[in-house]
């Protein structure tokens, strides 16, 4: 894999950290929590932007080693291939959720019934071919595909914001301002998603600015996001629930009008390859993990049966976003909080209280630090002339006496 630029990487954090949350997260917030859902998605974004300090303190403690190295480092190869199947295995989690949320995505806005092997044989062809093709062409296609991805999140941001009545999210906090914490382990599978950041560590290029970068763009979107849920209430009220697409419903109820109205179609079409984007990143990850862990597999077995596990468990499901919710909020809660909660945790812990610090930080002084070359001193050389010819072999003479 060749280095990833900064720009990759902060792309592929922000399009990670959106695509599902303003599809189905919306309908599902209000109707455990109510109209201060917007204010539980903040918490939990900035509860997620404090796992992606973790990632960014441990890339630029240990700028040269990839995550699976660190975590040899940290508790040996045995334990650090069971920490990467776990991670594969939610990566792969992740891509069930995702592959179920296009289906259904595509079914509710095309008003009509796909075949689920009409919708998932060409999708998978190709998702294969990007996997086996390899991480920079897909980094490249995230790149030309950012600009469009948010100017389809903006504008059906800018239009619901002129439809808003904030009216509907008053009183704040009306239940207490605790009152919905308890339910937070139930939508921790929904977030996490900066866990995407191990493929990348010891895989892009240092830059001095990265962190900055990264961290004011991600600031940026949070507020975005949390303002996105502000609008989605403040539009459907209590009717949210119903509205499961709330991206593209914000522009279908759009009054009036047939200009706006027709924009919808192109959020959609966007939204679609956003998931398609999202789900392919997900496959490179599991990829990723589970290739630490069996390094001689073969790339296309690997991958092809990846993709024939995301099929399968779709089809166990049968592709029932409802019955797929509750699996999540009752299964898949508590071990995804603790992969993105309690292990990043405790690699900062590691990290910071680590007993091989100082020879790790003279290791890369001496690896990472070029120091100027020595002047060597000219070298003597005892060189006959005519003058002192004689002398040279006289004192020769006596040396050897």
């Amino acid at each position: 894999m060749k280095l990833a630029t900064t720009r990759q990487l902060t792309f592929a954090l922000i399009i990670s950290m959106i695509t599902l949350k303003v599809l189905f997260l919306p309908s599902l917030l209000v109707k455990e929590i109510g109209r201060d859902c917007y204010i539980f998605l903040f918490i939990m974004l900035v509860v997620d932007f404090l796992v992606l300090l973790i990632f960014l303190y441990l890339f630029n403690r240990y700028p040269e080693m990839s995550f699976y190295e660190i975590m040899q480092k940290f508790f040996g190869t045995v334990i650090a291939k069971i920490i990467m199947i776990l991670f594969c295995l939610f990566f792969l989690s992740k891509c069930w959720a995702v592959f179920q949320s296009n289906y259904v995505y595509l079914n509710e806005n095309l008003h009509t019934t796909i075949k689920w092997y009409t919708f998932s044989i060409p999708l998978l062809v190709v998702i294969f071919y990007l996997s086996t093709f390899g991480v920079n062409a897909f980094l490249r296609l995230i790149e030309i595909m950012f600009p469009v991805i948010v100017g389809g999140f903006m504008l059906a941001f800018i239009t619901g914001l002129f439809r808003a009545d904030f009216s509907n999210v008053l009183p704040i906090c009306e239940n207490g301002f605790f009152s919905y914490m308890p339910k937070i382990t139930q939508f921790t599978f929904w977030f996490g998603d900066y866990l995407v950041f191990i493929v990348f560590m010891g895989n892009t290029k240092q830059d001095k600015k990265l962190n900055l970068k990264v961290t004011v763009t991600v600031l940026a979107f949070i507020v975005l996001m949390s303002l996105f849920m502000l609008i989605v209430y403040s539009i459907f009220s209590y009717n949210t629930i119903s509205h499961t697409n709330s991206i593209s419903d914000i522009m279908q109820g759009t009054p009036s009008s047939s200009d706006i109205g027709s924009f919808d179609w192109i959020v959609i079409i966007i939204w679609d390859a956003c998931l398609f984007i999202y789900l392919t990143l997900n496959v490179l990850c599991s990829f990723y993990c589970f290739r630490q862990v069996v390094p001689k597999l073969n790339q296309r077995i690997l991958a092809g049966a990846l993709l024939i596990i995301v099929l399968s468990s779709n089809l166990i499901t049968h592709f029932d976003i409802i019955h797929s919710v509750e699996i999540c909020k009752n299964y898949l809660m508590y071990s995804s909080a603790v992969l993105q909660y309690l292990l990043p945790i405790l690699f900062l812990i590691f990290s910071l209280f680590n007993p091989n610090k100082k020879k790790d930080e003279q290791f890369q002084q001496q690896n990472f630090k070029i120091t100027p070359p020595q002047k060597q001193q000219p070298i003597k050389q005892n060189v006959a002339t005519p003058k002192n010819v004689g002398k040279k072999f006289t004192t020769e003479r006596e040396q050897k006496c």
